[in-house]
């Protein structure tokens, strides 16, 4: 719908709800002045991105560390080595230090060639059980009076050396 013509020496413009001509009177330009673009797209939103919920973890227990007690020797043991730390005259203290360090008081203990309380190898009980004038048989290494009486005879004859890493110092 046309609002209205308006007519100049500079030629004629015309007016409506849309637009806005202008014609010049050289037919070659008019101009056209659109006060309602068409419309342009709108633009999309970007998504925001939704945030990642934190999740607290439930609090674990914290480990108790395993107690191990440390080894006694059972009431066999201890008597054993008082009886024999007193038949040879030695200090009953050194033999269980000894039995604890080698054995953890354990007459079954088998660590590599080494067997019973003491830890005794084949050659050192075959050679201190023949001097003693004692059964040799190294299954006797697992008996724990054939290991105390032994290794209470190799202390007093000053055998103490076979302990090395266990004799009290």
């Amino acid at each position: 719908m046309l609002l209205a013509l308006i007519s100049s020496g500079a030629g004629m413009v015309a007016a409506s709800r849309s637009s806005i001509s202008i014609a010049d009177p050289s037919p070659s330009e008019t101009f056209v002045i659109n006060p309602d673009p068409s419309p342009s797209p709108t633009p999309t939103p970007t998504p925001t991105p939704t945030p990642t919920p934190y999740i607290k973890p439930s609090p674990q227990p914290t480990p108790t560390p395993e107690v191990i007690p440390t080894p006694t020797p059972s009431v066999s043991v201890y008597e054993l080595t008082n009886r024999f730390a007193g038949q040879y005259g030695i200090d009953a203290n050194v033999l269980r230090f000894i039995a604890q360090c080698e054995s953890g008081f354990n007459p079954a203990a088998k660590n590599g060639p080494y067997f019973g309380l003491f830890q005794f190898s084949v050659a050192t009980w075959k050679s201190n059980r023949t001097t003693m004038g004692e059964d040799p048989d190294p299954s006797l290494r697992l008996n724990a009076e054939e290991a105390t009486q032994t290794a209470a005879y190799m202390i007093s004859k000053g055998k103490a050396y076979s302990w090395p890493n266990c004799y009290p110092k």
